[in-house]
């Protein structure tokens, strides 16, 4: 299992653990991306040290920002299994895979963990919910698939379907979504309420100031503050910015980019560059902020880059993050 515990990271004071995000390839395409992919993560394996792969499982979803546009329409795409497989054929090293938990009964993706983890040999799996709490989906909910994991699949059981099996060791991620603050609910209880259920670390849509993760940061530390134990990891995804037809898409997704920091990148000389410097500058106040908590969260980096034409900058915004040290 790639995923590090919280002595892990207090002995690990050189660097931050990195994710880099690779969107599998659209049906009928696989063979160009493959080896668009495979020249991109032996650059970024080269120049930084890599601790998993991590494959989203794309849907065709709705607009999720009030800005913003999409950049090409929705095409059916490889599943994310099946694409690790295909890249563990070239790279040694960890795969996360997203599932989209609710779409299925319980029973069936019961089934497919079991089948991802013994034929595919994949043991970190992030649980993505639906795109709108007023639909009704046919599968158990994220907190229900962590529980199936941890007090079922992981002890030995089978929770949906009847059979014996042998204990699996699939660690469980769930999905952070720092602007949600000031919802009812806030961001840090839904993180609270699917760690209680089993998730063992989380990853972030994309950030891009520092000012929202860290009140989300203090907000769940002061509540593990008052429950105790030992807190999940987070790895925060960044992306680089070098058009305005990122900018589009990121807002399309619901990424929160402020206007002034928009103005500041695209009235740059240099897009890329300037994106690379402020998102560096977020990360070294995330750092140094994560000291001062009550609880200091375990934390990581997801490289997540907007297209082929980012790569460099992707690898160039890896090597930067990584260069700063985590706080002694």
């Amino acid at each position: 299992m790639f995923l590090k515990t919280n002595s892990d990271f207090s002995e690990q004071n050189d660097r931050s653990p990195v994710l880099v995000e690779i969107v599998p390839p659209e049906q009928g395409n696989e063979e160009k991306r493959l080896e668009e992919h495979t020249e991109y993560l032996t650059s970024m394996f080269q120049e930084v040290t890599v601790d998993a792969i991590n494959i989203p499982e794309i849907q065709d979803e709705s607009k999720k920002g009030d800005k913003g546009k999409r950049i090409s329409p929705f095409k059916k795409r490889v599943t994310p299994r099946d694409y690790a497989r295909a890249l563990s054929g070239r790279f040694n090293t960890e795969f996360i895979i997203n599932r989209v938990i609710v779409k299925e009964k319980p029973e069936v993706q019961e089934r497919w963990l079991l089948d991802t983890y013994d034929e595919y040999g994949i043991k970190n799996v992030v649980f993505v919910g639906g795109e709108s709490p007023e639909i009704k989906y046919p599968g158990p909910s994220v907190p229900d698939g962590s529980k199936m994991v941890k007090q079922f699949l992981n002890q030995g059981n089978l929770r949906y379907n009847k059979g014996d099996i042998s204990p699996t060791e699939i660690s469980v991620g769930n999905i952070c979504i720092p602007n949600r603050l000031e919802e009812e609910l806030s961001e840090a209880d839904r993180m609270l309420f699917k760690y209680n259920a089993g998730a063992d670390f989380f990853t972030t849509q994309i950030i891009s100031e520092a000012d929202i993760p860290m009140a989300l940061m203090k907000d769940f530390s002061e509540k593990l503050e008052k429950q105790g134990g030992n807190p999940p990891s987070i790895y925060w995804s960044f992306s680089p910015i070098s058009s305005q037809k990122d900018i589009d898409f990121l807002r399309w997704l619901g990424v929160y980019i402020p206007d002034a920091q928009e103005k500041q990148i695209m009235e740059s000389d240099d897009p890329a560059a300037a994106s690379l410097q402020i998102i560096e500058s977020a990360w070294e106040q995330m750092l140094d902020y994560n000291r001062q908590l009550p609880v200091p969260l375990p934390m990581g980096i997801n490289v997540s880059v907007m297209g082929k034409r980012n790569y460099e900058h992707g690898i160039q915004m890896a090597k930067n993050l990584n260069s700063v040290s985590l706080p002694d």
